[in-house]
């Protein structure tokens, strides 16, 4: 049975990332200046400023209606316009680069603020028109008509700000370091929290452990830490996560161990704290984005595309954050705060991830001597970084595969020249003579 704070932290989750969450947080903080402004409409000591101070105040009742209404008819073409463009740019984002991008695009805080501050000013000026009496006790909420107009002021000048954001949004290149920027913070964080470690622990043998198998189907994305660590700690248990994030699980497969067998009821509660769903966000997990680049990659070589240049692009972002992964332990680990972690999970290993990245890359841009020389310069570099022995090994194999791909796809002698060139100087980089890569044959 799902508990509150499973239950709760499922619908953090989707509420942070929906288009609707500043937009409806906005809103009811204009709903209270609205109610806070008529509070004090008509307190004497505004009542007596209002008398002194004549500009901007509206004193009768039919301009403040026609005002206020103006105000609201021409922010809903605003909201209108605005939006559609913002469907425009999703659809091209999805033709010409990657689906996945556009749970990142639609949740974009800067269009969400415009969004609310569209709908605030709306709510506010319909609400302040409820206020206006006509009669013999005529009252004209002058103040709130003023502040309405500023807020339309404001409303123009984030529209403004708007079009310059959404001519960016369409451009790759800034898909494309927004995706950089967000992998690289999240890679780093990690590294910063191994650094504060003088000790990292050291995790026993899990081979002999307790199998719990997943009771449904899906994406795994995110799960509840918090909730968690606190089951292991109230019943003593330590636990390894089984299923890295974002891949799918069927249900009957094994999810995690436990170093000792329980209850029914303590396994469904921690079964309950896994959250399984289809978007892939880049601040979720450094995963996430770095496979979005990739597919960036991907789509800028399709045949309707035929954009190497950002296939090169970001092949070069993508190798600055391997080579950040590269420094971090393939054990991660949920710290606690008085006692050794209780929860361990494996780090997709670099071989994996050099095959989710590097290798549809490689595949679809086999023929393009371009994209394989920026492959090439990219395991270069990344050898440099001092990396260990497994990972060395795990970059020389895709090394090897793309000088595979060069000799089956590249016929003419000056390409494969300019392949044997930087073969020549990964071999130069290497200090063992026995894993130097093979040279391709000039024939």
């Amino acid at each position: 049975m799902a508990t509150a704070s499973n239950i709760a932290f499922r619908a953090y989750q989707r509420v942070i990332h929906s288009l609707a969450f500043y937009p409806t947080l906005i809103a009811f903080a204009f709903f209270g200046l609205c109610v806070l402004s008529m509070a004090m409409e008509y307190q004497p000591w505004v009542m007596e400023i209002k008398q002194q101070v004549d500009i901007g105040l509206v004193r009768n009742a039919e301009n403040a209606r026609l005002i206020l209404g103006t105000l609201v008819a021409g922010i809903i073409s605003l909201m209108v316009f605005s939006f559609s463009m913002v469907m425009v740019v999703l659809n091209n984002a999805a033709a010409a680069l990657s689906p996945r991008v556009l749970p990142g695009l639609i949740s974009s805080k800067g269009h969400q603020k415009t969004l609310g501050l569209y709908l605030g000013t709306i709510l506010y000026a319909l609400l302040l028109i409820t206020t206006i009496e006509r009669g013999e006790s005529e009252r004209v909420p002058s103040l709130g008509v003023l502040i309405s107009l500023l807020l339309g002021i404001g409303c123009l000048a984030m529209f403004v700000h708007f079009i310059r954001s959404i001519s960016q949004s369409i451009q790759v290149e800034f898909i494309l370091n927004r995706l950089y920027r967000t992998t690289l913070a999240d890679l780093e964080q990690r590294a910063d929290k191994l650094e504060q470690l003088e000790h990292p622990p050291v995790w026993p043998d899990d081979s002999r452990w307790h199998r719990v198998m997943t009771q449904r189907s899906g994406y795994f994305k995110a799960l509840n830490i918090t909730a968690v660590n606190a089951l292991l700690c109230e019943h003593r248990l330590r636990m390894t996560l089984l299923v890295h994030r974002g891949f799918f699980v069927m249900a009957g497969q094994p999810l995690f161990k436990l170093d000792r067998e329980t209850d029914e009821a303590v396994t469904g509660q921690l079964l309950d704290c896994f959250d399984f769903f289809i978007e892939e966000f880049a601040s979720s997990h450094y995963y996430f984005g770095c496979k979005q680049i990739s597919e960036i990659a991907v789509k800028a070589l399709s045949p309707g595309i035929n954009d190497p240049a950002t296939a090169i692009k970001a092949i070069d972002l993508l190798s600055v954050l391997i080579s950040k992964r590269m420094q971090l332990a393939d054990l991660d680990f949920s710290p606690l705060a008085d006692q050794p972690p209780r929860l361990h999970h494996a780090e997709l290993a670099l071989d994996p991830l050099l095959l989710q990245l590097f290798g549809p890359i490689r595949t679809y841009g086999a023929s393009d001597t371009g994209v394989l020389v920026c492959l090439l310069q990219a395991f270069k570099n990344l050898l440099h970084q001092r990396p260990r022995s497994d990972q060395r090994e795990a970059l020389l194999r895709h090394a090897g595969c793309v000088i595979d791909a060069a000799d089956r796809a590249l016929a003419d002698t000056r390409d494969r020249e300019e392949i044997n060139t930087f073969i020549v100087r990964i071999n130069r980089t290497l200090d063992d003579s026995t894993m130097e890569l093979k040279l391709l044959s000039l024939g």
